[in-house]
């Protein structure tokens, strides 16, 4: 469960991460968009007041027309022309700009229509000029503002893509370190269950199978089976071949028994020194003898050369205590100390064999 928790928390990083992103991407094109009509209405505005030269325009009409110029035109004509003076004007704008209004400005003190007209002419270019700037002023504005829009949305897709990468690396390593972990964590948990001599289970995971051994056969309505095994005569061995070929021993006894105990509900443990045991689950008492005679028999090939022993070979004493209707009653301690007796029951009457 914790390891789905973390690999979804994982690939949902990224995922978080890039709506995030996309959110603030269309905030910011919305501020951007925003921008540019603010632009249109208010630098645009400011920068080419061709109303003020319009309503110019109308009054020289209007002066022309009457043949007269009187104080209120003349104010008019004033007051917007300074508003149009003062606005920004570039270089080749202003010395434009700057030789109409001399020329508007005398015009007042000659005071002839054909003046007036040659003003009112300027005034009609000064219009077309404008009008013909702004155009192409806002027309490069726009291809730089989309230019811009571009520019953000590649950017966008980059900044994505690296993220992508990023998270799926840091996901890659994240789950390669979680597997890494997890790996770590059941190896620990072999080994910490494993006799580091023989690799069989330990005496503690004996003690995990085993207090639950009644239990789970009772539940199930099983006959399962207790084995306990012991070397015949290795301190002997021990004595006559030294403790090296002592391991080697059990080693070799450890794999037989492997071998012969590695289906499903079968357990095999070294419980201590020179003793191992056998937890079988879900078996009978037919089943038990033949795998146990097949077990003595791989033994018995092994041909491990014991002088001490009477058979002049290695052999085993084993103890069977089976778990029915009979025994479910009893209790953990009950049950080993019966596999104990029978095993010393079996090494009283000669050894080199198993008593049920």
């Amino acid at each position: 469960m914790n390891k789905i928790n973390i690999n979804f928390k994982l690939i949902i990083l990224p995922i978080v991460i890039i709506i995030a992103m996309i959110g603030l991407s269309f905030i910011f094109s919305k501020k951007i968009h925003n921008l540019k009509k603010q632009i249109d209405l208010i630098y645009f505005g400011n920068f080419i007041p061709i109303h003020k030269l319009h309503t110019i325009k109308s009054v020289y009409v209007d002066i022309i027309f009457k043949e007269e110029l009187i104080e209120k035109d003349k104010k008019s004509i004033l007051q917007n022309w300074r508003y149009y003076y003062k606005q920004y004007k570039n270089d080749d704008e202003r010395v434009i700009v700057e030789k109409i209004n001399t020329q508007l400005l005398e015009a007042f003190n000659i005071n002839k229509k054909s003046v007036y007209k040659q003003t009112l002419k300027n005034i009609k270019y000064l219009i077309s000029h404008e009008m013909d700037s702004a155009y192409l002023q806002r027309k490069a504005f726009v291809i730089n503002y989309k230019n811009m829009q571009n520019y953000l949305f590649y950017t966008q897709l980059v900044i994505i893509f690296f993220v992508l990468l990023l998270s799926a690396l840091i996901v890659y390593q994240a789950i390669k370190q979680n597997k890494m972990l997890i790996l770590s964590n059941e190896q620990y948990k072999i080994e910490a269950n494993t006799d580091g001599l023989t690799n069989l289970y330990n005496r503690k995971y004996f003690d995990t199978i085993f207090k639950d051994l009644t239990s789970i056969s009772k539940h199930n309505h099983w006959k399962s089976v207790f084995v306990m095994i012991d070397i015949d005569f290795f301190k002997q061995y021990n004595d006559t071949y030294g403790h090296d070929a002592g391991d080697i021993a059990l080693k070799k006894v450890a794999k037989a028994l492997d071998e012969s105990f590695n289906r499903e509900y079968e357990y095999t443990f070294r419980l201590g020194g020179e003793e191992f045991g056998i937890v079988i689950f879900d078996t009978n008492e037919k089943k038990i003898k033949l795998a146990l005679d097949n077990f003595q028999i791989k033994i018995a090939k092994l041909k491990i050369d014991h002088s001490a022993s009477e058979t002049s070979f290695l052999t085993l004493s084993m103890g069977v205590m089976i778990i029915d209707t009979k025994t479910y009653a009893k209790s953990v301690k009950e049950l080993y100390n019966g596999a104990d007796k029978k095993l010393y029951h079996s090494k009283e009457n000669g050894r080199n064999k198993y008593t049920i």
